[in-house]
């Protein structure tokens, strides 16, 4: 084996691993370039459909703005009417397939009209957009919540009714529907096992895709991705998701910011799909890369054998039979 180690043959395969080797470095780093590229481009896609959502949410927030505005200036919402405002919700209602209710509330919270028929007497005296518009006088955006009369998961909204003098009268509002958001979601035509998240500022999971029915509703306040989402606002970042899945995760303001009750969506592309082109194409360069250094080895151990070491072996021999004394030994070798 020490032979072998201090034989030409040995030097010459040294000679061909020390081209081969910064070739393959070459090639390495290279692949991870195009990660790091492939990596970015993947984020910053994340992030345009992330913002193309929001924006989308952001104009059904406005529209639910200036319905409800609208619907304040009416006269029978105006005087409290609720023998004629009832009919008039639900006939609405019909016009507005993302609204799960539409309703109007004293200013004590007891609903006196609601376009679904309430099974008993409801008050909202403790829901955030009603306290939120009661208080500023102005479109409010509630929390993620189990609507008392549809039953649900949905997002109310509120407006005040004002009288002549500037008097809260009544709040009207109406519970947009959550599940168009898991529909949204679906049809996104995302890359294999994406996923799309809408969390609330109370780490609460308003809407999702994949598997809606096992994630709306619950609270992931402990997760270090809803952490990064909430301090950072806007951002991406390669992390774990909420099911335990490495993926590369873009995140923003839901609705506009500062319009949606501080609400973000995170999109999530899993990170062997953004990386599966380039990974491809790393393979297929390593391994074309193996088999042209196989070659080039191969051709050394028998070219090497062929063109230089049948040429060196009986100058050896005769050197050492020479040295041996034996002053007749020829190498044989025509000139």
């Amino acid at each position: 084996m020490r032979r072998f180690f201090s034989s030409l043959r040995f030097r010459l395969i040294l000679l061909v691993l020390f081209a081969i080797i910064p070739a393959g470095g070459v090639v390495l780093y290279s692949g991870l370039e195009q990660r790091q590229l492939a990596a970015s481009h993947a984020k910053e896609e994340a992030l345009r459909l992330a913002r193309l959502i929001s924006n989308n949410h952001s104009q059904l927030i406005e529209g639910a703005s200036h319905f409800l505005y609208v619907l304040a200036q009416l006269s029978p919402v105006r005087n409290c009417e609720p023998a004629s405002c009832a009919p008039l919700f639900a006939d609405l209602l019909k016009q507005y397939p993302w609204f799960l209710n539409i309703g109007a509330a004293y200013p004590d919270g007891n609903i006196f009209a609601s376009a679904v028929p309430m099974p008993r007497p409801i008050n909202i005296a403790d829901r955030s957009y009603f306290q939120l518009a009661l208080e500023n006088r102005r479109f409010a955006v509630g929390d993620y919540q189990i609507g008392r009369i549809v039953g649900k998961p949905v997002i109310n909204f509120g407006y005040p009714v004002l009288d002549d003098a500037g008097k809260v009268k009544a709040i009207v509002f109406v519970a947009m529907d959550l599940t168009w958001l898991n529909h949204l979601s679906a049809s996104a035509n995302l890359p294999p096992g994406s996923s799309i998240t809408v969390v609330n500022h109370n780490s609460t999971i308003l809407a999702r895709h994949p598997e809606p029915e096992k994630w709306v509703g619950k609270n992931v306040k402990e997760l270090p991705i809803i952490k990064t989402i909430l301090s950072q606002r806007e951002g991406m970042i390669e992390a774990v998701g909420i099911e335990g899945v490495q993926r590369l995760h873009a995140f923003t303001p839901f609705g506009g910011t500062g319009q949606a009750g501080n609400m973000y969506i995170s999109m999530g592309i899993p990170a062997q799909v953004a990386f599966a082109q380039v990974d491809k194409i790393l393979n297929q360069n390593l391994i074309a890369l193996a088999f042209i250094g196989f070659l080039a080895l191969l051709a050394v151990w028998v070219g090497g054998d062929l063109l230089i070491l049948r040429r060196l072996n009986p100058l050896v021999n005769t050197a050492m039979r020479l040295a041996a004394g034996y002053l007749s030994a020829r190498t044989k070798i025509g000139y």
